[in-house]
């Protein structure tokens, strides 16, 4: 029988209407995990401190646990878990336990607000912007069109703000 204190490992979460993004940051090289249609079972050992990782996500919804696409990365497991019911609206929340548990967090890196425009992602947002600088690379800036002729009403003095020299010089003389 193991004394070892056993923890939840330290997790992100995100939503969209079809899937859950859920990130365990623990580096665990032989991690066992289980879905099943309202669950999520996980339980590893995490390196370098060897601690003992174990958790039990209750998830909000019905999920389809064939449908969980896992990777373990050196330095965390990503799981794309499919709900069950896609046209449904978003999740309130991850789990359906009253209180937020202490080691789950949202992972804005990754979320979208319901109802936010799916068709443009951070890949297209990157093109434009190379697009966009590549453009101003190519293209020489020329200030020819604007006239220094013409006068602006920003050009006038404001009354009241300077002074004339001569006052200047009769207060001084006073």
């Amino acid at each position: 029988m193991s004394t070892e204190v056993t923890v939840p490992p330290p997790a992100l979460w995100a939503q969209r209407n079809d899937v859950l993004y859920l990130t365990l940051n623990v580096e665990c090289p032989d991690p066992t995990f289980k879905f099943t249609e309202d669950t999520m079972y996980f339980k590893g050992v995490g390196l370098p401190e060897k601690k003992n990782y174990e958790v039990t996500i209750n998830f909000y919804g019905k999920i389809n646990p064939d449908k969980v696409v896992s990777k373990n990365t050196s330095r965390c497991i990503e799981f794309v878990i499919t709900k069950a019911d896609m046209k449904a609206s978003y999740w309130p929340k991850l789990t359906n336990d009253k209180n937020k548990p202490h080691w789950l967090k949202v992972d804005f890196n990754r979320w979208k607000d319901e109802g936010s425009d799916d068709e443009m992602n951070e890949g297209d947002n990157q093109m434009a912007l190379e697009d966009m600088l590549r453009m101003k690379s190519d293209s020489k800036l020329s200030f020819d069109d604007l006239d220094d002729d013409q006068e602006d009403s920003d050009d006038e003095a404001m009354p009241g703000l300077t002074e004339d020299k001569d006052e200047k010089e009769e207060e001084e003389k006073k």
